[in-house]
């Protein structure tokens, strides 16, 4: 049952001001970007779609809030596009805000009680880690992608609750095998940032003593690039240069490993235009048989689309592409 609310509502347990029953009703989901549902229905209800009402649908974590945005009418139909209710946290400014040596949850906390005016939003978080994180002049919204990409996790949005959590989903054994198990199936190769031989620099034009690090993995063409990290570290008071020279090695080591063992393979999405048996969510965990490419990854559902109409799942996506959230971890920057 779909249902409609005013712009003010925050509490959903009621039947609303109308009960929608739209003619297409179509949700899409991604770890940490869209969310939204695309409706159609009769101009019958020309009086409740409007800009600002909120939908409450059906999804597979249960009833979301959803925000109406410029709808559309003709002489027999109304389009539009709802939002999730997390996006109005782009409406919310944060003039000065600063979590020192905080968790994840100390900092979101800090952010929601700095906006103008004050959210509707509840925050939490599990992941414990300490880290800091400072913003000016950004919204609610950008600071949340901020302690995201300084903390890690992922996004969870529970209508006028935001969460960060260390991990989402379930494992229930899923194996896709492509082009065996599942003949509709459908395969995009992203091959642009692959790197098997890589020249890391650090701070100040720092280099390895080595300077390349090989990937195990190889192809019959070269993938050799350069790549400039990030390095914000100090020299500490009584540390010789030697010392401090070491630890930036050392740093820009880590990062350049991971970083190569991250894009040493072409980014792979998944597509299957049917649900999956035993995959409920984004974050749901997939194992992928490619033999084409020599690929046996344990990944997770990316993106889901879901009928909620039907109420069942009529997408999926997953693959080695991250989760995004605004482009977060733009960490590195690239050389030519």
């Amino acid at each position: 049952m779909i249902k409609i609310f005013g712009q003010d509502d925050t509490v959903f347990t009621s039947n609303g001001d109308k009960i929608l029953q739209p003619t297409k009703a179509r949700l899409r989901k991604e770890d940490g970007g869209d969310y939204y549902v695309d409706i159609e229905c009769s101009t019958d209800y020309s009086p409740w779609i409007k800009h600002g009402n909120i939908l409450v649908c059906p999804t597979p974590t249960g009833e979301q809030a959803f925000r109406i945005c410029n709808p559309e009418q003709n002489k027999t139909k109304i389009k539009a596009r709802a939002k999730h209710v997390y996006f109005d946290s782009q409406n919310y400014l944060i003039v000065s805000a600063m979590a020192t040596a905080k968790t994840c949850e100390e900092a979101l906390e800090i952010i929601n009680a700095s906006t103008e005016p004050q959210t509707a939003f509840t925050v939490a978080s599990n992941v414990d880690d300490i880290n800091s994180y400072g913003c000016n002049l950004k919204s609610l919204y950008e600071a949340v992608s901020g302690v995201l990409a300084r903390w890690g996790g992922h996004l969870v949005r529970n209508n006028f609750d935001i969460q960060i959590r260390e991990t989402i989903g379930t494992d229930k054994g899923v194996t896709i095998r492509y082009g065996k198990n599942l003949k509709e199936i459908q395969k995009s190769e992203d091959w642009n940032n692959v790197v098997t031989k890589l020249l890391p620099t650090g701070k100040d034009g720092i280099q390895l003593d080595s300077v390349y690090l090989i990937s195990d993995t190889q192809y019959s063409i070269p993938y050799t690039k350069t790549v400039s990290f990030n390095q914000d570290i100090e020299k500490e008071e009584g540390e010789t240069e030697a010392q401090y020279e070491n630890r930036l090695k050392q740093d820009l080591e880590e990062q350049a490993t991971a970083y190569l063992a991250e894009n040493c393979k072409p980014k792979i999405n998944y597509t299957v235009k049917a649900s999956i048996e035993n995959i409920s969510d984004i974050g749901d965990i997939i194992e992928v048989i490619d033999e084409d490419l020599g690929i046996d990854l344990i990944t997770s559902v990316t993106a889901i689309e879901y009928d909620c109409n039907l109420e069942k799942i009529t997408l999926v996506e997953f693959g080695n592409i991250k989760e995004k959230l605004s482009n977060l971890l733009n960490i590195i920057k690239k050389q030519s």
